[in-house]
């Protein structure tokens, strides 16, 4: 997917403005990491400070700032939303400033295993009361401004676990897995079928090492919910083993499990494999979607690792 253009500076210049009031001085610069969502980082003085443009035009960005405003209610360690606008017209989008959260992602830390354990373990507790919120349906949640509970594209369990998926299944799948791994997908589809949730829970959606900060070998908090959903129990957990030992040596997950479980009793370990099985299938039927081959490294990383997980399911 191609990045973004930049916003206009003039824009940029007038939120700022609004922000933070026209005598403050306030310096800006483009993340490295946004690329479906723009994101700026600001520098008032000592402070830093996110500006995050919302993705659709009809996104409203209020939503995140209730479900940020909620969390850290509970004393999860959630950056706080300092403005927030419906609609700015001359960005043609919803626009929202957030505090910063200290240090530097896990995933980028020249930290020991031991000490990456560590924070894993802390950001797993925040993790279960993330996990706890309930959602009106699965999927990807309606931002919609400041109503509460939070609602999804999605009524029912079933139609988002075949979202993505191919409807002459398997279809570009076929090229990708195996005979006897496509056989294995299929019974993790029907096993959890088998299994829907009671309630959507709301999942983080793209937690990984990336999206937990630490500082000094200290869990500071957890960053980007850009890609929120209402989704099982166990998704972000699934999420999490899907893309475990990607960018560090070490395997992390056992860790969140061991934090997750101080506040809430995590998923078994079958659903969280069937849960990263699942995630990775319906990304992989995304990227496909979107035009990359099946020789694309990511392609063929993402059908390896789902390959690797889906067998050891259907086995327990």
């Amino acid at each position: 997917m191609p990045r973004q253009p930049d916003v206009p500076a003039g824009a940029l210049a007038s939120l700022v403005r609004r922000a933070f009031g026209p005598s403050v001085a306030v310096r800006w610069e483009r993340t490295p990491d946004g690329v479906s969502t723009r994101v700026y980082r600001l520098f008032r003085g000592a402070e830093t400070f996110y500006v995050r443009i919302a993705e659709e035009a009809d996104q409203n960005l209020e939503t995140d700032a209730e479900l940020h405003g909620r969390l850290r209610g509970l004393g999860v360690r959630v950056p706080e939303v300092v403005f927030v606008e419906p609609f700015d017209p001359a960005l043609g989008r919803s626009v929202a400033i957030t505090t910063e959260v200290p240090g530097t992602s896990l995933a980028r830390a020249s930290c020991p295993p031991a000490v990456a354990r560590i924070v894993a373990e802390q950001a797993g507790e925040d993790l279960a009361v993330i996990n706890r919120v309930t959602v009106g349906g699965f999927g990807w949640v309606r931002r919609r401004g400041r109503g509460w509970p939070l609602h999804a594209e999605h009524t029912d369990h079933e139609r988002f676990l075949t979202s993505y998926l191919p409807v002459d299944w398997p279809g570009a799948l076929a090229s990708l897995l195996s005979g006897s791994v496509l056989t294995a997908v299929e019974e993790v589809l029907d096993e959890e079928r088998a299994h829907p949730p009671a309630a959507a829970r709301l999942a983080h959606g793209d937690f990984d090492t990336t999206a937990i900060f630490c500082s000094d070998g200290r869990y500071t908090g957890i960053i980007d919910f850009g890609e929120i959903r209402g989704a099982e129990p166990a998704f972000d957990l699934g999420h999490f083993h899907l893309h475990d030992e990607e960018r560090m040596p070490a395997r992390l997950l056992p860790a969140l499990l061991a934090g997750h479980g101080r506040v809430a009793l995590p998923p078994d370990e079958p659903s969280i494999r069937r849960s990263a099985v699942l995630s990775g299938l319906r990304q992989l039927c995304r990227w496909l979607d979107r035009g990359w081959g099946p020789g694309h490294p990511a392609v063929l990383s993402r059908a390896a690792r789902i390959a690797e997980l889906a067998r050891p399911v259907v086995s327990e």
